[in-house]
């Protein structure tokens, strides 16, 4: 519709993944069930990358896997200080067993491999020393506390730095850069701002920043006319 009046647009081919989103219902599991412990294991039942880098670098490891998935594994203390994901088990994402052995057979992935891999990583959470792919956060409490859970995901896109361009006003501009009487724009819809990736947070920016000068700016408009 913007469009149509001359407005113009920017950044459309930039976009942001986040790594871990739960595929059947499109629904993101936030970073703290990561930042708490959780980690992340392949069909192979091992770790394969750092899974409090970021978010590009967390896609990337995931997407080079052959299944393009990984299952997030996490133990009881990890749910009981993430609330969220009392959530993700009201809408069936979360996979749960008594042992270490018995998740691996619900997600199909080999016990033994399973096994050592919480192993390796209780010891490093012991010692402070991710030797395998050097994480240094979210490693306050090992994997330890029975039952066992996990919830299996894939990267999705999660934020779209592109839109119309606007400019401070919030005027929406056309091709020649020029303001068009009237129309205004705010929030997700615009684009420029963020430049290539966005800072986790900043889209509150958009609503708050920019949706407070789009109300100001329209209502001087029609009190002018």
């Amino acid at each position: 519709m913007i469009e149509a009046l001359g407005g113009t647009t920017v950044d459309m081919d930039q976009i942001q993944v986040h790594p871990t989103v739960q595929q059947e219902k499109s629904y993101l599991i936030g970073e703290a069930v990561r930042g708490e412990g959780s980690i992340l294991v392949n069909s192979e039942g091992t770790r394969f990358v750092n899974e409090l880098t970021t978010r590009d670098k967390v896609t990337e490891a995931i997407n080079t896997l052959p299944e393009k998935a990984a299952t997030l594994v996490f133990d009881s203390g990890v749910k009981s200080r993430v609330k969220a994901i009392e959530q993700y088990d009201k809408m069936g994402f979360v996979i749960q067993a008594d042992t270490i052995e018995a998740l691996a057979k619900e997600i199909g992935v080999p016990a033994d491999k399973l096994k050592a891999t919480l192993d390796t990583w209780n010891s490093a959470v012991k010692n402070k020393n991710d030797a395998e792919f050097g994480r240094t956060t979210g490693m306050d409490n090992d994997l330890s506390a029975g039952p066992y859970y996990a919830i299996k995901i894939a990267p999705g896109i999660h934020y779209t730095m592109g839109g119309v361009k606007i400019n401070t006003n919030t005027e929406v501009l056309n091709k020649d850069g020029a303001a068009i009487p009237g129309l205004y724009a705010a929030g997700e819809v615009t684009g420029g701002l963020h430049g290539q990736n966005r800072i986790g947070g900043n889209s509150v920016a958009e609503i708050i920043i920019f949706g407070r000068q789009a109300g100001i700016k329209s209502a001087e408009f029609v009190q002018a006319q």
